[in-house]
């Protein structure tokens, strides 16, 4: 069954002092994680839909609205768009309509001769999204990624009366080439519709085979609830585990991180928000399981669960500068202060 996550809307967009920062951020906790898995494994955290909500919520933006795709796509095509090991292509409006052009020119070297066949993928899925999962929708947002190996989409769609986002999340190791809208999805984020048509779930294979018209009723035991306040109450949004997080979070002392502390401005704010994102990026069952956590991180663009401090945001992207490119050390002990941190948790 399809994981179905429900994100209402919320007014707004990215202001430029936030968006350029969440392209920096964006772009060390995406190098660390090719350099300490590959490339491989951070296009299945992006095409992972917890994971995807963890990241944007520690970049900084809406914990649960439909910007949570579109900005968050859009910094990281801008973060990893010198990459030799992973490319996005497309995006919102025209950049996604612009997508199998992009695919052409970004893959040089990485695609090998690939390139139409991923074109095709690309199609098939706006298709596929567009016109098969039927909840009178548009698709307005498509975003295409890819390694040498392997492929993934993320793609968004509002309803047509403009009350709600569904998000589309492909891997290619779901997809079966024989009958690609089998199944292809590893997240769909939406609203339940009870009179919602969805040709790519497995049992309506019959209706792909012929039958145009079928009902079918998505279960709620597989469905992830948001609440359309924009408020975060721990007690209801967080599990026991994440509010643990947040305590062990508060109390990470400083001074064990004597590495860090050399940094101008890292103190015990930055060091807290620090072992967060080690924790995005070593422990990402936490992430998976908890996404809402990281909205603690930094904070949130309207203020939720508190207004984000420039020079904070600033300390960490200085302090992960600092760790991943700037620090004097061979790769296997570059990141052990990070890994440290991470294991806090």
């Amino acid at each position: 069954m399809h994981k179905v996550t429900y994100l209402p809307l919320h007014g707004g967009k990215a202001p430029r002092w936030l968006f350029s920062r969440m392209v920096k951020l964006g772009e060390k906790i995406s190098n660390v994680i090719i350099d300490e898995y590959g490339a491989d494994e951070l296009l299945a955290r992006l095409t992972d839909p917890n994971w995807f909500q963890a990241l944007s919520c520690a970049l900084g933006y809406d914990w649960h609205s439909s910007g949570t795709t579109t900005v968050t796509m859009g910094a990281l095509k801008e973060a990893l768009r010198e990459s030799r090991e992973i490319v996005i292509a497309g995006g919102k409006g025209k950049a996604g309509i612009n997508t199998p052009n992009e695919i052409r020119d970004l893959s040089d070297g990485i695609s090998a001769g690939n390139e139409e066949k991923l074109i095709e993928y690309s199609r098939l899925a706006a298709k596929v999204d567009g016109s098969m999962v039927y909840d009178n929708i548009s698709i307005y947002h498509h975003s295409f990624i890819f390694t040498k190996k392997k492929w993934g989409i993320v793609q968004q769609a509002m309803e047509n009366r403009g009350t709600m986002a569904i998000r589309f999340q492909w891997n290619s190791d779901n997809v079966d080439e024989k009958d690609f809208a089998n199944e292809p999805h590893t997240g769909i984020d939406a609203n339940k519709s009870k009179e919602s048509l969805d040709l790519t779930y497995e049992k309506n294979e019959w209706s792909r085979k012929g039958l145009v018209e079928a009902l079918q009723e998505l279960n709620e035991s597989n469905a992830i609830i948001y609440p359309e306040r924009h408020a975060i109450i721990q007690r209801l949004d967080l599990g026991e585990k994440g509010r643990e997080v947040l305590r062990k979070a508060y109390d990470v002392d400083p001074r064990d991180y004597k590495e860090l502390l050399l940094i101008k401005g890292v103190g015990r704010s930055t060091i807290r928000s620090l072992a967060m994102v080690a924790s995005l990026i070593y422990n990402k069952e936490l992430a998976m399981r908890d996404p809402v956590l990281y909205a603690y991180n930094v904070g949130g663009k309207d203020g939720i669960p508190y207004r984000i401090s420039r020079s904070h945001y600033d300390s960490i992207i200085e302090s992960m500068d600092y760790i991943t490119d700037k620090a004097n050390l061979p790769k296997e002990e570059k990141y052990a202060v990070l890994k440290r941190l991470g294991s806090s948790f």
